[in-house]
């Protein structure tokens, strides 16, 4: 395993549920593993695949980072510090990457199992909201934006190869020394009074949500993050709609038809949960693709991952089937359905078991095409039987 078992309970219980900061030491041994497989991300961003990525040099935020990045993606005869060196123009920097799960299903199935799992849990829940796995990179001296907050719960794993330190002020410890909450670069008067960690690689790092903190890296070192994302209703509907509606033709096409804001929140919770609650869906390359016409499916059962349960709902006049948080639209069919029905339930499903549920009510086309769809968008593996 590449975190200790019983990380999560431990983490819970000590800061008394999610609400005061704690380190715990030594607690990802397979730090130099998931650092490389961090590192391996970034030979991955393509064009057509940009990276979510924000770079900081000398205080100021360099907006070319996304174009330098995927300009040097073949340049697998770079270290991380190298690459981003070379994509900074600068020795110094501070690079974060956000949507980690989408580059790396090896990395993704490892968080689900070792993290997500066991940190639900203990917590009795997942977050409706989200969560989503990123990482900062650098040796920048103090966090470039300063001393802040965030409005979520951060859980920060140390992977080195350099030490980082972590100052973090109780909000109400921040407000009597500052007398208000806003962000700040004058260190003087604060650091005396923070809670200091120093995090070597594979600590981890939990900083509640609203704590006011600063982070120090001296030397090149990566922090890898878990964001959970508080309920939010005015952004769930947000995403909402762009799920409804993701562009100016589909948004023209529904425009008048009567959906709720609260459909459009649960349609962004379903989508979230349709990928084991984490936000960003796997980058189209990552999935296998092969195409499989329908005699050859006719011999082939089809397989769901447990963690990425097919979702279907109705919304106005059109049928929704969530697919690793991204969507199929349709007219209202009993096709959806019986996928989910069938394939959630099943360990392996022949594709020959579908066809007949449906026979009579939906072409045999039509199944095979959202058969090889869902496949493309890493819903199902198809195999032979």
């Amino acid at each position: 395993m590449e975190i200790i078992p019983g990380w999560a309970s431990r983490l819970v219980a000590e800061s008394k549920g999610l609400t005061r900061p704690v380190r715990l030491v030594a607690a990802m041994p397979g730090h130099v593993r998931m650092l490389n497989a961090v590192s391996r991300m970034f030979t991955r961003f393509s064009p057509q695949e940009l990276p979510r990525v924000r770079a900081w040099v000398q205080g100021g935020q360099r907006y070319t980072i996304t174009d330098a990045l995927v300009a040097l993606a073949n340049r697998t005869d770079l270290t991380l510090d190298q690459r981003l060196a070379t994509a900074n123009e600068s020795a110094e920097y501070c690079t974060t990457l956000n949507g980690l799960s989408g580059w790396c299903p090896q990395f993704t199935e490892l968080m689900r199992q070792e993290v997500l799992i066991p940190l639900f849990d203990a917590l009795g829940a997942p977050p409706a909201c989200g969560a989503d796995f990123y990482a900062f990179f650098g040796n920048y001296g103090y966090t470039p934006f300063g001393v802040h907050d965030d409005v979520d719960q951060s859980l920060l794993w140390h992977l080195g190869p350099a030490s980082k330190t972590a100052y973090i002020w109780p909000r109400q410890r921040y407000f009597e020394l500052t007398g208000g909450t806003l962000s700040t670069t004058d260190y003087s008067l604060l650091l005396p009074h923070a809670l200091r960690y120093e995090l070597q690689p594979g600590d981890l790092l939990f900083i509640p949500m609203g704590d006011f903190h600063v982070l120090q890296t001296r030397e090149f070192s990566t922090t890898l993050g878990l964001t959970l994302f508080p309920d939010d209703p005015m952004l769930e509907c947000a995403e909402g709609l762009r799920l409804f509606a993701p562009n100016a033709k589909s948004f023209a096409a529904v425009a008048n038809q009567s959906v709720t804001l609260q459909e459009l929140a649960e349609l962004r919770r379903m989508a979230v949960r349709s990928n084991n609650y984490l936000i960003t869906p796997p980058e189209l390359s990552t999935v296998a693709r092969a195409s499989y016409d329908e005699a050859v499916l006719r011999n082939s059962a089809l397989r769901a991952h447990s963690g990425w349960p097919l979702l279907h709902t109705r919304l106005a006049n059109r049928a929704a089937l969530l697919v690793r948080r991204r969507l199929i639209w349709g007219r209202p069919n009993a096709l959806f359905a019986a996928l989910c029905e069938m394939l959630n339930g099943a360990e392996r499903l022949p594709f020959e078991s579908l066809r007949q549920r449906v026979a009579g009510t939906i072409q045999c086309a039509a199944v095979v095409e959202l058969v090889q769809s869902v496949s493309r968008l890493g819903g199902l593996t198809i195999e032979p039987l």
